[in-house]
């Protein structure tokens, strides 16, 4: 009797093709899944700008060599809380100054920081908060902080420079402007004109201090020189302590005109007059350093500061005719800028 050849096991073929088949799709959805998860990561962080300090600034050397750094930061344009509506660059805002000062925090090897000021002020507020921060460092990491100012460090860049431990101004530098302005216009006689009406409500008779469209009372007057008087006060009391100067004296430089460099010099607001070169060297000297590398951080550009920019900017309408200065709303200024801007600068 013939022996029955043994038949092929064709479960055996299927399990094994379909085996094949699943592994093949769960390791493709597992990559799948992988890529979906790390793009969308980095979808989020190019959108939102959640990515590490140290990616978002990225640190490039200016000059010098050794492992000891010295870190320069500029501060630039007008000082506010929030980036202007055209320009996002973060230079003259508290959060871009607090996030490149985190940084350095995070350097053990930066030995200083050189501040270059160009600026002629800004907000109250921003300024104050930018000068508390500059103390806290000093304080924290006991490292040194020098000013160099540019063509002009006035009010609000002027209050920055006095946490620092020493100032450098360029020899064209215009500083000063010690004081406090609250820009208004009045347009009541002109609305008058054209038989226009303001018939606002309000809770209380000094509610709507400061309206354009009404002359303002004495007692309003009163109210507000109070509040200015008082910034003033905290001005003159910052100036006189940074510069280790008594305040009576420091009230007589403060009536809100500006000074060249050498006047600042001659009365004690600066303490040299120099370049960059020179502002490096004093920088090296406190430090205690015969070599150092300067470097500073450049900021990348990300996906989340052109959809600011796009939320920002809006079409040309009639409103953009009346920007004057105190038109968008009223608010405290440590700042010297001669002319109509304010109403477009501050927002």
């Amino acid at each position: 009797m013939d022996k029955q050849q043994p038949q092929k096991d064709s479960r055996g073929i299927s399990f094994w093709a379909t085996a094949t088949v699943a592994v093949f799709f769960f390791l493709s959805t597992f990559f799948l899944v992988a890529m979906l998860i790390g793009g969308f990561t980095a979808w989020k962080s190019l959108v939102t700008g959640e990515e590490g300090l140290e990616r978002e600034y990225i640190e490039e050397v200016v000059e010098g060599s050794g492992e000891k750094k010295i870190a320069l930061v500029t501060i630039e344009g007008i000082i506010r809380t929030a980036p202007t509506a055209l320009f996002p660059d973060d230079t003259g805002t508290v959060e871009g100054f607090k996030k490149q000062l985190k940084r350095i925090k995070n350097d053990d090897q930066i030995e200083a920081i050189l501040l270059q000021i160009e600026s002629p002020g800004g907000g109250i507020t921003a300024s104050d908060i930018i000068y508390n921060e500059i103390l806290r460092y000093r304080e924290e990491k006991e490292k040194k902080v020098i000013v160099l100012m540019g063509d002009v460090a006035a009010s609000g860049g002027y209050y920055i420079s006095a946490a620092a431990d020493k100032i450098v101004a360029h020899p064209t530098t215009i500083t000063g402007s010690i004081g406090v302005i609250l820009p208004l216009i009045n347009i009541s006689e002109l609305i008058h004109k054209y038989g226009v009406e303001d018939t606002s409500i309000t809770s209380g008779a000094m509610k709507d201090i400061g309206s354009p469209t009404r002359p303002m009372s004495p007692e309003e007057k009163a109210v507000l020189e109070g509040i200015i008087q008082e910034m003033y006060e905290r001005f003159v009391s910052v100036v006189a302590a940074g510069r280790d100067m008594p305040v009576e004296k420091v009230k007589k430089l403060a009536d809100g005109r500006i000074y060249t460099a050498q006047q600042a010099l001659e009365e004690g607001l600066v303490d040299q007059l120099g370049y960059l070169s020179d502002a490096i060297e004093l920088a090296k000297e406190m430090a205690g350093l015969d070599e150092a590398r300067v470097i500073r951080y450049k900021r990348k550009w990300r996906l989340s500061d052109l959809l600011k920019v796009a939320q920002r900017v809006t079409p040309p309408g009639i409103h953009q005719l009346f920007e004057l200065p105190g038109m968008d709303f009223p608010r405290l200024m440590y700042l010297w800028l001669p002319g109509f801007t304010q109403g477009i600068i501050t927002r």
